[in-house]
């Protein structure tokens, strides 16, 4: 079978033997049927499409109930058994909803899925319509995919970066399926969608679908010739979501996909993947694309094995009571792929030669330095540096080397001098602004930075931030009361993770190491007992195996401003 372009009806009348052979395959389950396929010859295929093409409107319309079939023979397209049955089960049930883990070919699913549904009926009677919570979700995830395999199998039509469009049948180009990103509270943005022939409502990343638009998405099963698949991971912090409550239903269809049943953890033979460019030069499985072992591990190093980010993301369970994350992981991963904004000067354009980055920044931007210093030696010393909404580590060490003040000192003045050199290439008036957590070690390195400055050596202001102190700020009656500068530290960053809810922007771009990212997603939050909030302690956190957060103290340091100043005296 020629799997590198989709199969084309043969010219002419159909056979009175190509008619029988329809309907003698027709009469078959859709799993024996495609046993079948492999044996016919290319003429008996495309004598088969002419067949479908006359008795249902499409070429494709052999295979309107067997989605595995379109993905075999028509796209060209390798399964493993769980995509297989997430296709299958759309073909029958109105409902489908998947929670899954990452590295599932969850994406390409819904890709197989959009394809079969556009193309085994009439052109232009039936609509695909993608949703996910953010715009940059739906271009940069589902659509590059549904281009892919549409190219790939040859298929008529046109895609471009959201929308198909296919000729009906009087000829007319006409939008089949595109792309939408609603606001969370425009419930009209979903209603008032149908189509004759019915319509797919593909849900992808369904776990921040807001209950507002989930609820009215029920509106397109009218007529009983639609379907809902939504797929996606489940979130690691919010509870009671929509797709949570749809998952909990019994009149729908709910496959789950941890890890352990993809195929590197069970051992599943995959089949050889067909899509890759160099599939004709380097055949491989399509396991190489899945997730697998070596990465959970990792995962579960940087997490902790019970934590919500670990239960979301590995075993694709929806989050419990309990103490949940400051920082929810969904919020740092989103921060971290952030796009670059279309103005601004790139770091490597500025002419400084320890600025090599591609990452932009705006002119005037206020320039910060955040240091987490190690406790006596041990843990890391962590430098990061914000420039405007951009944040970046740019220095972790550990050892014995960091007990001594002046060495420690010495390392935050390099980074002093280069964000001082940045601030001059920006023309920001404000100088360089450092915070330094004044504990232990980091009071005499506050001290002898605060000296330099006394002497001219760097002329960047020095703040000592002493983490157990009072905020010395008014609760004011908001949510969250932090109960000390290290909670009010983690719940301001808190904030400042937070996507933008039509957008999912953050209101920083995080460029940093796996490491930090996964610190900055690690501790727990609760209350004491005059209902303050609190941020789990590092030595609590180590209780349970989790790393001291270091590398994500210095970044949220960098971009936190105490109430209160300390001043440091230098004795002469």
């Amino acid at each position: 079978m020629n799997t590198q372009a989709a199969p084309r009806p043969a010219g002419g009348r159909p056979s009175a033997y190509a008619a029988g052979l329809y309907a003698d395959l027709m009469a078959l389950p859709p799993a024996v049927r495609g046993g079948f396929y492999g044996g016919l010859s290319a003429e008996d295929v495309a004598a088969l499409l002419a067949v479908a093409e006359q008795e249902t409107g499409t070429p494709y319309g052999l295979w309107e109930d067997d989605p595995v079939g379109f993905a075999a023979v028509v796209l060209g397209d390798a399964l493993w058994s769980k995509q297989e049955e997430i296709l299958s089960s759309v073909a029958v049930r109105e409902e489908v909803y998947v929670p899954s883990c990452f590295g599932s070919s969850k994406t390409r699913t819904a890709a197989v899925a959009t394809l079969w549904w556009l193309y085994t009926r009439p052109p232009g009677l039936s609509r695909v319509v993608t949703l996910a919570p953010y715009w940059r979700q739906v271009e940069k995830l589902t659509w590059p995919e549904i281009r892919m395999l549409h190219g790939h199998a040859g298929l008529p039509g046109h895609v471009d970066t959201t929308q198909l469009k296919l000729r009906d049948a009087n000829a007319v180009e006409t939008v089949v399926a595109y792309g939408m990103s609603p606001p969370a509270h425009d419930e009209a943005a979903v209603q008032g969608i149908h189509a004759p022939g019915g319509v797919l409502m593909l849900v992808e990343e369904a776990g921040g679908i807001a209950a507002s638009i989930g609820d009215n998405l029920s509106g397109v099963l009218t007529g009983g010739k639609s379907r809902i698949l939504a797929i996606g991971n489940p979130p690691t912090d919010d509870q009671g979501t929509w797709f949570e409550r749809m998952c909990q239903r019994d009149d729908v269809r709910v496959i789950t996909i941890p890890t352990s049943v993809t195929p590197n953890f069970t051992g599943e033979t995959t089949p050889t993947c067909r899509t890759c460019p160099d599939v004709e030069h380097r055949p491989h499985p399509l396991s190489v694309h899945l997730v697998d072992q070596a990465w959970v591990a990792a995962r579960l190093k940087s997490h902790g094995d019970d934590s919500p980010y670990i239960r979301a993301k590995i075993h694709a369970k929806f989050p419990t009571g309990g103490p949940r994350q400051v920082i929810p992981a969904d919020w740092v991963e989103a921060s971290a792929e952030s796009p670059e904004p279309a103005a601004g000067r790139r770091l490597c354009d500025l002419d400084l030669p320890d600025e090599t980055a591609a990452w932009r920044v705006q002119n005037g931007a206020w320039v910060r330095l955040g240091v987490d210093v190690a406790a006596d030696g041990g843990d890391e010393l962590a430098i990061s540096r914000s420039i405007g909404d951009l944040v970046t580590v740019e220095h972790t060490s550990s050892g014995q080397v960091n007990a001594n003040a002046v060495t420690v000192a010495g390392a935050v003045l390099e980074h002093i001098r280069r964000a001082e050199a940045v601030r001059r290439a920006l023309g920001t008036a404000a100088r360089v602004r450092v915070k330094i957590d004044g504990i232990g070690v980091g009071w005499g390195v506050a001290s002898v930075l605060s000296a330099w400055a006394a002497e001219q050596v760097h002329d960047a202001e020095i703040v000592v931030v002493i983490v157990s102190e009072s905020t010395n700020r008014d609760p004011d009656g908001i949510e969250e009361r932090p109960w000390r500068k290290r909670d009010e530290m983690w719940l301001a960053g808190r904030t400042l993770f937070r996507p933008e809810q039509a957008t999912g922007r953050c209101l920083i771009r995080c460029r940093t190491d796996r490491a930090t990212l996964a610190q900055l997603s690690a501790p727990r939050k609760g209350s004491n007992s005059g209902g303050w909030t609190v941020v789990e302690a590092k030595k609590a956190m180590k209780d349970r195996g989790i790393s001291s957060p270091d590398r994500a103290e210095s970044v949220l340091l960098a971009v936190y401003e105490p109430a209160v100043e300390h001043e440091v005296r230098i004795i002469v």
